[in-house]
Order: C-alpha cells, then sequence, then structure tokens
C-alpha cells in the first residue's frame, strides 16, 4: 500500500496558479507531477459539502453533507452546531477504507472528522459554542496525547484560531506527525489562504502573502515526509475547495419572504453566495414561490433560482425544497444575526469563475508534467484510493489512478 500525504489548500482556485514561485513545491507539483487545475466544486461551494466530498468520491446528496452547519430557523449564528463529526457523513471514506486494509491515519483540522474511530491521531476542527471551553472541546473530539503533544511543542506558533497562526500551527504538527508516526494517510487542512480572501478580498494583497505562505508550508511537509524513513516515497497530494469572489451588497432573505408572505411557508438558510429554502409547513407550494421570487430576482440579488429538477440535476442535498444564488457582489443573508461583513465568499453554484479547484500528485512512481482533463470533485477520493492501493467501492467518481501511475 502507498502512503499519501494529502493537503487541503482552502479557497485556492485556477486563479492563483499564475501567482507561484516557479520554485515552490507546488509548482513543483504541477511542473513534475500530474495534476487537474479544473475539479468542479459541488454545490453549494462550501468547505464542509467539499471536503466530505474529497474524501468520501460522493456528492451531498449521498453524504448528506450539504452545508457546514444542519438548518438551525431560529438559532443565532454563534449558537449553532456545525457537521464536526464523522457520524455526519452517510458513506464510508478514504479513512475508513484504510483502517479496513489495516493501515493508519491522521487528520489535522480536517472538516466532518471528529470522534472518528477510523483516525489514529486527530487533531479536530471545532470551535467553542457561547459557555464551551476549546481546550476541553477539543480533548474530546479529537485524540488527547496526540493534540497534548503538539500543543505543547508548537503552541507558541497560533494565536488562538487566528490566522496566519492557525495554518502554521497545523502545518507544524503535521511535520511532527509524519516524522513521529509516519501515518498511511495523513490529511490536513491550511485555512489561512480562505480567512484572507473573507476580510481583505479574493485577489487582496493579503491573499497573495497567503499563497505564499501555503507555499512554504507544503515545502516543510515535502521536506519532512523526505527525511523520515518510510514516508520518503510516500505521495504528496494538494487539493482545494473553492475559489471565492468580493462582495459588498448584503440581502436579507427572510425579509424578501415576509414582503412575498412566504415566510410562514419557507424557512432560508444563507450558504454566503447561494441560499437554500426549507418547507415550514406541510403544503407549502415552492412552484407558488419560485413564481414570485422569479418575478423580482433583480430587487432581490438573484442571478438564478434552482427548483427541485435543477437540484437534484446538481446532486445537492436532500433536504431544501429549491434554492437561489447571488448576482455579482451580492452575500445572502437569513436575517438572524448581524452580517460578518466579509469582502469575499463563496456558496455558488456552476458556471462560477471560481469553480475551479485543484488536484496535484507528486512523487515516486508518478507521471511528469501530465494535466488531466475537467473533472467533478466526486472523482478526486477514488482516485487517491487507486493510487494507495485500497477499495472505495462506496464512492460514485471515477478513478484516475491509471492515469496518473508509470
Amino acid at each position: 500500500m502507498r502512503k499519501a500525504v494529502l493537503v487541503s489548500l482552502d479557497a485556492f482556485f485556477d486563479a492563483d496558479i499564475k501567482e507561484l514561485q516557479p520554485d515552490s513545491t507546488l509548482s513543483r507539483m504541477l511542473r513534475e507531477g500530474v495534476f487537474c487545475r479544473q475539479v468542479k466544486t459541488v454545490f453549494p461551494a462550501l468547505t464542509y459539502p467539499a471536503h466530505v466530498t474529497l474524501v468520501t468520491g460522493c456528492d451531498p446528496e449521498d453524504t448528506l453533507v450539504g452545508q457546514n452547519q444542519p438548518w438551525q430557523p431560529d438559532t443565532p449564528n454563534r449558537h449553532r452546531v456545525w457537521y464536526w463529526e464523522r457520524k455526519h457523513i452517510a458513506v464510508p471514506t478514504l479513512f475508513d477504507a484504510v483502517k479496513a486494509a489495516r493501515r493508519k491515519s491522521c487528520t489535522v483540522l480536517w472538516p466532518v472528522c471528529c470522534k472518528n474511530p477510523a483516525v489514529s491521531w486527530c487533531f479536530p476542527e471545532v470551535h467553542p459554542l457561547p459557555g464551551e471551553n476549546i481546550v476541553l472541546k477539543t480533548l474530546r473530539y479529537g485524540s488527547p496525547a496526540f493534540i497534548l503533544d503538539g500543543e505543547r511543542r508548537f503552541g507558541s506558533l497560533r494565536q488562538g484560531i487566528s490566522e496566519p497562526g492557525l495554518s502554521n500551527y497545523a502545518a507544524a504538527i503535521t511535520c511532527r506527525a509524519i516524522r513521529r508516526h509516519r501515518p498511511d494517510l495523513t490529511a490536513v487542512h491550511l485555512i489561512d489562504l480562505d480567512e484572507m480572501r473573507h476580510h481583505h478580498g479574493t485577489f487582496s494583497p493579503e491573499a497573495r502573502d497567503a499563497i505564499r505562505r501555503n507555499e512554504e508550508r507544503l515545502d516543510r511537509i515535502l521536506q519532512a515526509m523526505g527525511e523520515t524513513p518510510g514516508m520518503e516515497d510516500a505521495l504528496l497530494i494538494a487539493v482545494s475547495d473553492h475559489g471565492q469572489s468580493d462582495i459588498s451588497v448584503t440581502v436579507n432573505l427572510t425579509e424578501t419572504l415576509k414582503k412575498l408572505d412566504l415566510a410562514d411557508d419557507f424557512g432560508v438558510q444563507s450558504n454566503g453566495e447561494s441560499a437554500y429554502f426549507f418547507a415550514r409547513r406541510e403544503g407549502a407550494d415552492p412552484a407558488r414561490a419560485l413564481s414570485l421570487l422569479q418575478s423580482r430576482l433583480k430587487e432581490n440579488g438573484i442571478r438564478r433560482l434552482y427548483g427541485p429538477e435543477d437540484l437534484r440535476r446538481m446532486h445537492a442535498v436532500p433536504g431544501p425544497v429549491f434554492a437561489c444564488e447571488a448576482a455579482d457582489q451580492v452575500v445572502f443573508s437569513d436575517g438572524l444575526d448581524e452580517n460578518k461583513r466579509e469582502k469575499a465568499t463563496h456558496g455558488f453554484g456552476p458556471g462560477h469563475p471560481g469553480e475551479n479547484c485543484l488536484f496535484a500528485v507528486f512523487g515516486k512512481g508518478i507521471r511528469k508534467g501530465i494535466e488531466l482533463p475537467s473533472m467533478p470533485m466526486r472523482d478526486v477520493a477514488p482516485t487517491i484510493a487507486g493510487l494507495m492501493g485500497v477499495p472505495l467501492p462506496s464512492a460514485r467518481g471515477m478513478d484516475h489512478s491509471r492515469e496518473i501511475l508509470l
């Protein structure tokens, strides 16, 4: 079984490739490995649904993770729970496949991976709700000995959960895990670029700086692999989940429903640049709601509406009865708390400029300088499984490993 180190560069997309330093590990991966720069993200383009698809090979319609959070219609944002735990995923994952092959996995801030019996070393991605202690919650959701070792050695690198400290911390813990534990599958989620884009804009200087930092983190991870017996032949795999685009106008869709006399029938969940609509009562008429919204698209900041057939075609999660996508520069709010005042966001649908994500493979036995054609995100997991030599029969995507291996 071939080992692999999987690095997620949150919010990196094909427009960023031109920003890479020519001598960085990531540039080498594109020059000397196999890559695809048009991995089409899921709908909606959000971190948790995408990361679940990346390790299952299934779309949200099968994984049942179609948002970062379950729909919690009357709960303020800061009190809402997220899809933190493995139990929320309805299908097998790469981590399950590795365990079934009697191998071991390590995850560092990988979404929807908490309390995961298939993972030997887990540093969980969670955040505290009001009244919770982040230290106790982290220990409860992950692997305590692994977490405490990382905190003791690298705790000075971070300042709470702010960036770039958190991603520096995650990269250091990943290098430590590679050197100490030599996992068969290591997966780390680097959030720095996503945070910089949200706070400063899609193509801001701060975002470019975050790309540089991610290049340096990949350099260190590859160095750790090369210096560790048993890891020097492991594959380095880089993926991403979505791009972003700038926003300047917030539209409160709850107020829109009230104005159209639809608020008793439907509730809304904002996805950023899109939104789900849920039926609040039996007998609610989606066709009427779609007709009323269609007649007022522009004034409500809506680019397009997605009916039930559209959602099925996009392999969206079951539950929402219809959805909408935002016009340029618009972000949707559900109206339950104050807008976060971000400068850029995501959550868009098919055809958006930010939909083209990255998949790149580098290492021994890999073809050199091969660019794969466009593929859906569900192809990534079965391809990684094929490269590692572990079965993942539940995946709906295609295995492209034969195109990658020598």
